[in-house]
């Protein structure tokens, strides 16, 4: 019986009636990305609303894990844990000068100066008697992590104050989260706020802004960018199209419906303030492109020779890889 079975199949196959099942669609690619605490708003948004984003479950899916600051992010790349995150200006440039293989592939949000952009914000007590960078002599500064854009903010303030970065001042590491907190229990005299926890500090009272992003930087940055490791690039362009398709259309929702947009990410706890504060806080500059200017990074590449911070210079336009956005 069985042979006759089987005679009867290879008939069919033959004469073209019957055939094997085909193979199903592939599996969506798994993108597992490293993140933070502020600032990160419409990437957030792929997970807290992922009906915005076509592609997502489909060619892609995103595991994400997060982490006190990109310095973290970074050996948990180097270990092969996550395939990209994202990622400051300072904190690419570094990893490119060490040999490290990474691509940026889109911007998230900018440093830009003047009034309709929020700045990364120093506070100090208010009655601490601190009111500027030329008064840190013997201070300590809070910053997120070491070769950080925090750090980098404010060794370039204190220099631009006549002091000495590296003997006048000491910096304390403190997540974003727990910044606030110890500014007010004094052990840090001033801390480092990005929205939403400057608007939240400020809404507490007692603070006052010492300098910005801007004071010691006075030009336009990359401040958050998102990267990926080359080789998984080259495995999965086409699932890192369609992810970065998504980013660019949840980007420009997220910017014509700020209210329920931000409304989600608290309903999804990646905010957790009130939401009042929420609502009335001044966002940064979030290009609807999500292309990363060269320009701006290679002004910053050239601060940190002048300050001693990198030794030799990389090559931006082969770090930068807009070739994969849809605009």
């Amino acid at each position: 019986m069985t042979c006759k079975v089987l005679r009867w199949a290879l008939l069919l196959l033959v004469v073209g009636v019957w055939t094997p099942a085909a193979a199903g669609p592939a599996a969506p690619v798994e993108i597992r990305l490293g993140h933070g605490f502020a600032a990160e708003e419409q990437l957030w948004l792929m997970t807290a609303r992922p009906d915005i984003t076509p592609n997502q479950g489909k060619l892609y899916t995103l595991k994400f894990t997060a982490f006190r600051a990109s310095d973290d992010r970074i050996r948990a790349y180097e270990a092969g844990q996550i395939d990209g995150g994202t990622i400051p200006g300072p904190t690419a440039l570094f990893a490119a000068e060490q040999g490290l293989p990474l691509r940026l592939v889109a911007s998230i949000c900018k440093e830009v100066p003047g009034g309709n952009w929020h700045n990364t914000t120093f506070l100090a007590l208010a009655d601490s008697g601190i009111r500027a960078a030329r008064d840190l002599r013997g201070k300590r500064i809070g910053i997120v992590g070491f070769k950080t854009a925090t750090e980098l903010w404010a060794r370039a303030a204190v220099d631009s104050a006549g002091l000495d970065p590296n003997r006048d001042v000491s910096f304390v590491i403190i997540p974003f989260p727990a910044m606030g907190e110890a500014l007010r229990a004094r052990r840090i005299d001033v801390g480092v706020f990005p929205n939403p926890f400057l608007h939240l500090e400020e809404t507490r009272g007692g603070v006052v802004t010492v300098f910005t992003s801007k004071t010691g930087v006075p030009f336009e940055e990359e401040l958050l960018m998102i990267f990926l490791r080359p080789e998984f690039i080259d495995k999965n362009r086409e699932a890192v199209k369609a992810f970065l398709r998504d980013f660019v259309t949840i980007t420009r929702w997220y910017l014509a419906n700020p209210r329920e947009a931000r409304q989600a990410l608290l309903d999804k706890r990646f905010v957790q303030i009130p939401p009042a504060v929420y609502f009335d806080m001044q966002d940064y500059y979030r290009d609807p492109t999500a292309r990363i200017s060269t320009d701006f990074l290679r002004r910053m590449q050239e601060l940190h020779v002048k300050l001693g911070w990198q030794s030799k210079r990389v090559d931006v336009r082969k770090l930068v890889d807009l070739s994969m956005l849809p605009y």
